[in-house]
């Protein structure tokens, strides 16, 4: 089969849900309502009605983001399916992150149970057990009372081979920090299989895209782990996500093995990402380390608006470009997961009593 016929068909179909999307109006209106249950009110005949039935049966903001995860993962499958084998596997790998991420709340409800001894019955309601990519049996993870038992919960799945290097004893003296980067890892070993599975310009497009996005996430990671609680050299190694240009740097200069890494990466940064690094160096006090907490989570907070900034423009750019290509689907769910995210951020804001400016400002809006 073509190009064509394999995209013609989706990219039709999601180009015109992308053009609905881009009206920002309801936002807008859900922002200026005065109260929760306003705003709510606002997504009445909307494409997200289904969020507003939930609220009305419950008046429970945490139940309508179950159903809003619901909704998420089924635009992955209602894509999936109208794809032929390879770029759908892709696909499928990409709502593997969606599941990845629903492991991590399901361990850290476990580990505050089992391991801080936390009351959590009331919580396991809002965690989603429904089949995502693998069988897993949640509510077996969340109330197993030994290590065994969660890895059982697993059995069959590629997180139990993540969680058997680690144990109820090493978890408790260590926390939870390398059991959640060893899942990040194994998710992004499986995104590069899966760029490398896919063929031509679908390959190019996913590679592009992805490279730029870990690049960024390793900039965020070292803000976050190396600056603020100046791992070793050895730690660092577990941190890197090694995919994109700053890890394939970092082997070749093998910063990661030397006495100064954190110099060598930083080099690495400024050569590649030079008005990101200008942005980060204005805002320390020093050249090298971050001082304060206040400047740690600007520095965060910076890179993570930079890095939707560069998201946003690779997605402009192939909207405009190959319309037979995996690049509109992509373009897709990123704005289907910007467009869940506002949502959640004003349905938050407005539950919490937030002014209108103060939600704007959130959403950089």
């Amino acid at each position: 089969m073509s190009r064509v016929s394999d995209y013609a068909f989706v990219n039709a179909k999601l180009r015109a849900r992308i053009g609905i999307m881009r009206d920002t109006s309801l936002f807008d209106e859900m922002i200026k309502s005065p109260s929760l249950t306003e705003a709510f009110a606002k997504l009445d005949g909307t494409r997200h009605q289904d969020i507003l039935e939930v609220y009305r049966k419950t008046g429970d903001l945490e139940q309508v983001e179950l159903e809003m995860l619901e909704d998420e993962i089924a635009l992955y499958r209602e894509v999936e399916g109208y794809l032929p084998s390879a770029p759908s596997s892709f696909i499928s790998v990409l709502l593997e992150k969606v599941e990845a991420d629903n492991v991590k709340n399901v361990i850290r409800l476990w580990y505050s149970g089992a391991v801080r001894h936390h009351v959590i019955f009331y919580r396991s309601a809002y965690i989603y057990k429904k089949e995502i990519v693998h069988k897993i049996d949640y509510d077996k993870a969340v109330n197993a009372v030994s290590y065994q038992e969660l890895l059982e919960a697993f059995h069959g799945t590629p997180y139990a081979e993540v969680l058997s290097s680690f144990s109820m004893e090493s978890l408790a003296s260590e926390g939870l920090f390398p059991l959640e980067i060893a899942l990040d890892h194994m998710w992004f070993r499986h995104l590069d299989e899966g760029i490398r599975n896919l063929g031509g310009n679908d390959r190019k497009t996913a590679e592009a895209i992805y490279s730029t996005d870990v690049d960024l996430k390793n900039i965020l990671m070292l803000t976050r782990y190396s600056y603020s609680y100046h791992l070793s050299p050895e730690s660092l190694k577990k941190v890197i996500i090694p995919m994109g240009y700053i890890a394939k740097e970092a082997e070749k200069t093998g910063a990661l093995d030397s006495d100064d890494p954190i110099a060598i990466l930083s080099g690495i940064v400024r050569h590649h990402y030079p008005q990101i690094s200008e942005e980060i160096a204005s805002i320390r006090r020093t050249a090298d380390d971050l001082t304060t907490v206040e400047e740690n989570n600007r520095e965060i907070l910076l890179i993570e608006a930079y890095l939707g900034e560069r998201r946003r423009k690779e997605y402009r750019k192939i909207l405009l470009g190959d319309p037979f290509s995996i690049g509109v689907v992509l373009a897709y769910f990123f704005l289907c997961i910007q467009e869940y995210g506002t949502l959640r951020a004003i349905l938050s804001g407005k539950y919490y009593g937030r002014s209108e400016e103060k939600i704007r400002e959130e959403l950089a809006l």
